[in-house]
């Protein structure tokens, strides 16, 4: 349960509050929706084949989850605004994506990343991550 009251001390270090451990595990649910869309997309039912579906996703979830923090996509200040929140977090996205993209080339993951690839992957995977977070924002602003 979220905590009405936060403390943004541990933001941007190891996450250790409810809500950035929360975003986090929702950032990663976003990130395997949208390969399991790209999936269906190219005629495979990620829930007929999920072992390959979550051998797809891993390589963009170790992405995002070892660029997201380096880039402050969990400090405080990225949802002080929606302009602050578009540029981390799509920078961010596009450097994981390409991160992924790479930990994909390689013969432990399924596929391959072409350049064309890694350019859908990226302008697409805004598509997924930008609005949860651009909402994400919203909620807190509110407060």
């Amino acid at each position: 349960m979220i905590k009405s009251h936060l403390s943004w001390e541990s933001i941007g270090r190891v996450a250790s509050e409810p809500f950035v451990i929360t975003l986090a595990a929702v950032d990663v649910l976003i990130v395997v929706a949208f390969i399991a869309f790209g999936l269906l997309k190219h005629a495979i039912e990620p829930w007929a084949f999920p072992a390959y579906t979550l051998r797809t996703a891993i390589p963009f979830v170790i992405g995002w989850v070892a660029v997201a923090p380096l880039f402050g996509a969990y400090r405080r200040r990225v949802f002080e605004s929606f302009r602050r929140t578009l540029a981390i977090v799509a920078v961010a996205w596009v450097v994981a994506s390409l991160l992924g993209g790479a930990i994909r080339s390689t013969a432990l993951f399924p596929g391959s990343a072409p350049p064309e690839f890694l350019l859908v992957t990226a302008v697409l995977g805004l598509g997924f991550v930008l609005p949860w977070r651009l909402a994400v924002t919203a909620g807190v602003r509110r407060r």
